[in-house]
């Protein structure tokens, strides 16, 4: 039963823990509100008690003068304090007079001396409904609780004295009425107070469990802006040792380079702007066998901001090496441009393989002859490279056969495609940002676009500008993906046509009057009025005189015009293998292997060339690559007839 009434007083009284944890703060919030109301409150005090003073009271009750003291005392004691309160604040001092001590002061005053004279003149009903307004004032005030039941206690015991002291006639009905008035203005003041002073101290803890979120949610935000300030400078310092790696060789005057990088990531360092992502887009000029070429990557490293600028980082500096080496050591840059695009794509693929597969990079590398406009390069999973002629985007791949750097499988069957340029040509390489638009978003979800010829229409819209093709492409959606571009423009000229003679070499030639056409054709003031189809022409009729060492000398001059050609190039190493059979040569032996060894670089599958590139090696005593090529011939057609006359001249 104890319990009982124990808990029930508990929640009647709302004894929370907290109560005693925030009493000193409630309190200095008491304190607070009733310094508020201290001076409009002492202003009224003076002024109230008057009346009754100098009018009512002397009419009402005469055989009592002490009650103009009680009133007069009021007006004085307000007056009192406003003059302490003006002082205090002139001085600029700070009293504990002033807030609950004014308060309980002021309050005390009025109970206890309406109790008493109220007690006196208890048969006066208007006196004591007066005496009942100044009970129910106190759960109103801005006061503790406790002050109820000390006040009330004391006030009812000044009463119950002052009637047994005067003994008023309570026998009267009125008198009867008024006093249970009274008695039940104690009950109401006391239940009233405790509801009042429960709402304000749980307003008063409400707002202090709000200024505490507040305090948390802005250490909160203090410590992680501390910790954004720190990312930011790790991602300023990362920003600094990607950007010396973004290769930018574009002098010269056979191709025209731009490049834009558009990282997805933004922030600020010290004020300024910076960009930081995975996109890497690099150009260097480079000489292989003495001829200048552009060489170009374009690479998209797997994650976003840090991860990915850690991977292009990662493919900066290691292409650079291969650069720099490129340059520097003669015989690096005696190779072939396929033979460079093969070793560049291994070198790169063993360092990306030691992440094991945790960083993955698509990439497009690439060589373009300055002096012929032929473009070597590799696609190892990037999206598809863009020629960009006469105002029409077309893309001059179908597929991939190269994984990203990084896949810990490596294609057997590698091999670097060529593409012919012609003046005005653009080749456009870029990362998936381009394609990966936002078209729409609703809520939690984003429509990706999924149209890989969108891009194609935006190079046309503007003209193949890639200033322009940016904001084409922010007018179509919204970036998702770090972005980038590179495009190389081809500006000399094309090839020249057939000359005057070769309508007459033609005729001759249609008549098998080979060594008149070949006289014909011969006819030209210099080897470089010679295009290149009257070059191979020469080349066949020389080949037809058996004059080879004059058909090497035109073919590998038609070769070195036009090297995209690989049915040439093959056809020029097996001229280069006649002539070593005749005159035992080395050198001529070397040149076909170099030429066919580029054959199968491009195309690893050509069984003629393979056949060739394998016989070539018996000849020269490299029987390790001999062997080699006989087992990929036997792979592909294990059935050849050719095959196995090789077989039985090991």
């Amino acid at each position: 039963m104890y319990q009982y009434i124990k808990a029930i007083l508990s929640l009647f009284l709302d004894l929370i823990p907290e109560r005693k944890t925030y009493n000193d703060d409630y309190i200095k919030e008491l304190d607070r509100h009733t310094r508020i109301i201290q001076v409009p409150g002492s202003i009224i005090g003076v002024f109230a008690m008057l009346g009754f003073a100098f009018d009512t009271d002397a009419k009402l009750h005469p055989e009592f003068p002490e009650l103009f003291y009680f009133r007069i005392g009021y007006s004085l004691f307000c007056f009192s304090y406003l003059i302490f309160f003006v002082y205090n604040h002139l001085k600029n001092k700070f009293s504990n007079l002033e807030g609950l001590t004014w308060a309980y002061l002021t309050y005390a005053y009025l109970l206890f001396t309406a109790a008493y004279y109220t007690g006196r003149i208890a048969d006066d009903a208007p006196y004591v409904s007066g005496y009942q307004m100044l009970v129910m004032i106190l759960p109103f005030l801005p006061l503790p609780r406790k002050t109820l039941f000390i006040y009330y206690p004391i006030s009812i015991l000044i009463f119950f004295v002052s009637v047994i002291v005067y003994k008023p006639d309570l026998t009267t009905a009125a008198a009867n009425y008024s006093m249970q008035n009274l008695a039940i203005s104690y009950v109401l003041g006391i239940f009233t107070g405790l509801i009042m002073e429960r709402y304000r101290f749980h307003s008063f803890l409400n707002h202090k469990r709000i200024i505490k979120k507040n305090e948390e949610v802005t250490k909160t935000v203090e410590e992680i802006q501390a910790l954004k300030s720190q990312q930011d400078g790790d991602y300023f310092l990362t920003s600094l040792l990607l950007e010396p790696l973004l290769g930018r060789e574009t002098d010269g005057n056979a191709v025209t380079i731009d490049t834009v990088i558009n990282q997805y990531k933004k922030f600020k360092f010290r004020n300024k702007e910076y960009q930081l992502g995975g996109d890497y887009v690099s150009v260097y000029n480079l000489i292989l066998q003495g001829k200048r070429y552009k060489a170009f990557i374009n690479g998209d490293a797997m994650g976003k901001s840090i991860q990915g600028a850690g991977g292009a980082i990662v493919l900066g500096a290691v292409y650079n090496s291969i650069v720099i080496r490129s340059k520097m050591d003669p015989t690096s840059s005696n190779r072939s441009p396929e033979r460079w695009l093969h070793d560049c794509y291994l070198d790169l693929q063993k360092i990306f393989e030691t992440f094991d597969g945790a960083m993955l990079v698509s990439a497009v590398i690439g060589l373009l002859e300055e002096s012929t406009g032929t473009l070597y390069f590799i696609n190892l999973e990037h999206p598809w490279v863009i020629l960009y002629r006469d105002g029409k985007a077309r893309f001059i791949e179908d597929e991939i056969h190269y994984y990203k750097l990084g896949v810990m499988e490596v294609p057997t069957n590698r091999f670097i495609s060529v593409f012919q340029m012609q003046k005005g040509d653009k080749i456009i390489c870029g990362s998936d940002g381009k394609d990966d638009l936002v078209i729409s978003e609703s809520g939690k979800y984003r429509d990706i676009n999924e149209d890989q010829n969108l891009i194609l229409c935006c190079l046309e819209e503007s003209d193949g500008d890639l200033e322009k093709v940016i904001s084409v492409l922010k007018s179509k959606g919204k970036f998702s993906d770090d972005l980038s571009l590179i495009s190389l423009e081809y500006k000399l000229g094309s090839f020249s046509k057939p000359g005057v003679y070769w309508k007459e070499a033609k005729e001759f030639i249609k008549l098998k009057q080979y060594s008149k056409a070949l006289d014909v054709l011969l006819s030209y003031n210099s080897a470089l009025e010679i295009s290149i189809t009257e070059l191979k022409y020469i080349t066949r009729l020389y080949e037809k005189e058996g004059v080879l060492l004059k058909a090497m000398e035109y073919a590998s001059l038609a070769l070195e015009n036009f090297p995209s050609d690989t049915r040439w190039m093959f056809h020029t190493s097996v001229l280069y293998k006649r002539l070593y059979s005749i005159y035992k040569s080395k050198s001529f032996l070397e040149e076909s292997q170099e030429l066919s060894e580029r054959v199968r670089l491009r195309q690893p599958s050509n069984i003629g060339n393979l056949i060739h590139l394998a016989d070539v090696c018996r000849l020269s005593g490299d029987k390790d690559r001999f062997v080699y090529l006989l087992k990929q011939i036997e792979i592909l057609e294990p059935n050849n007839s050719k095959l196995m006359e090789l077989k039985e001249k090991t």
